[in-house]
């Protein structure tokens, strides 16, 4: 039987909780719309003159005409409500707002939290079962902006994101806002499951640079435990070899390596027609191997070359070698997971596709998408 790709859209066991989204941006609408996807009614709040910064961000060929890109990505289905929250008649409106709101959303500095009506205290007395969201950016400095950018730099990213001499990268994607709404997701289920249990709400802080840390795991130990500083090596793995090596092959596409321990690597061998290499003690574990990775990869890379990069991930995956095919965001979206993840819908009369914050899907009663 095949698997049910069209499950994760499906379930919406959220209904009947209503958000409040003030936030703007990436990180908070990010979370919108996941609760969203899961069916929750969300009320996106965006200031009458301009609104959410994002809907002016354009790439240079990118269409003038409906919600930009950006936008999309981060804002699915919600519905917008415009109010100046500093003037009386904004102030009225959120007050009506939050009187059937279950969680809100906001990234707003923390000096700025009263004279917008959200500060967290009086929010508590007025709506006690309130989940309260709040996106700062850094965690010893409340009133500095968080900007992904610059937290990408000062939590060691940028750094480790480079080829060995080369100048360092940010990440491609806003990844601190990412992994600072993920933050945001497990903050408000946990409140959500606690005020199952005492009927009272919460007042979650999250914080983009902290998010960042959290997320540097092995690379952070690497100084913590074995007092090293991590070093730019582009793809490849500090601790691992041939882990992130890439290869041409024959067809002229490229396919990476994820080969994490000895077996794997001795079934590289074998699928590589590199019986010799099996046996060789110089490559029969995996300190040596990344003791030894320049030579290991000009010894792998003619190997590479004699296959069509297709053929060799087939066979590959039939006998559980972990390679990939290095694509195009493009060509990822073809694939059937991309197809899957792809949300398809109407925003502000404008059809837009974005890809889906709901990356995964409950089995209840041991059931299965198959």
């Amino acid at each position: 039987m095949s698997l049910d790709l069209s499950a994760p859209q499906s379930d919406t066991p959220l209904q009947g909780i209503k958000v409040l989204e003030l936030a703007s941006v990436l990180a908070g609408p990010l979370v919108g719309t996941f609760l969203a996807e899961l069916g929750a009614s969300v009320v996106k709040v965006e200031h009458p003159k301009g609104g959410d910064v994002t809907r002016t961000w354009r790439s240079e060929r990118e269409s003038k005409e409906g919600p930009s890109a950006y936008y999309a990505a981060a804002n699915g289905p919600k519905r917008i409500l415009q109010l100046d929250l500093l003037s009386e008649q904004g102030q009225a409106a959120l007050e009506r707002e939050l009187t059937d709101t279950d969680i809100l959303l906001q990234n707003f500095k923390t000096s700025s939290l009263s004279k917008l009506g959200v500060h967290p205290k009086a929010l508590a007395l007025r709506h006690p079962r309130l989940i309260h969201l709040h996106l700062k950016g850094f965690m010893d400095a409340p009133e500095r902006g968080g900007y992904d950018m610059v937290v990408q730099a000062e939590t060691g990213f940028m750094s480790m994101n480079a080829s060995p001499g080369s100048a360092p990268f940010r990440m491609p994607v806003a990844l601190m806002d990412i992994l600072a709404a993920h933050q945001m997701r497990s903050g408000v289920l946990l409140a959500m499951y606690e005020r199952e249990k005492t009927g009272q709400g919460a007042y979650v802080e999250t914080w983009l640079d902290a998010s960042g840390f959290s997320a540097l795991a092995n690379r952070a130990t690497e100084h913590l435990v074995a007092g090293q500083s991590p070093q730019p090596l582009g793809a490849l793995h500090p601790q691992i070899a041939p882990y992130g090596e890439t290869f041409t092959c024959r067809c002229g596409h490229q396919v990476v390596t994820a080969i994490g321990n000895d077996r794997q690597f001795t079934k590289l061998c074998t699928l590589l027609n590199l019986e010799d290499m099996k046996t060789d003690s110089q490559w029969s574990t995996n300190p040596l191997r990344v003791q030894n990775r320049t030579l290991l990869f000009d010894m792998l890379a003619p190997a590479f070359a004699r296959f069509e990069a297709q053929v060799l991930i087939d066979e590959a995956v039939k006998r559980g070698v972990p390679l990939g095919r290095l694509k195009s965001v493009s060509q990822a979206l073809l694939s059937p997971t991309g197809k899957a993840m792809t949300a398809e819908f109407t925003l502000e009369g404008h059809p837009v596709k974005h890809v889906k914050q709901v990356a995964f899907q409950v089995h209840r009663n041991g059931s299965l998408t198959t």
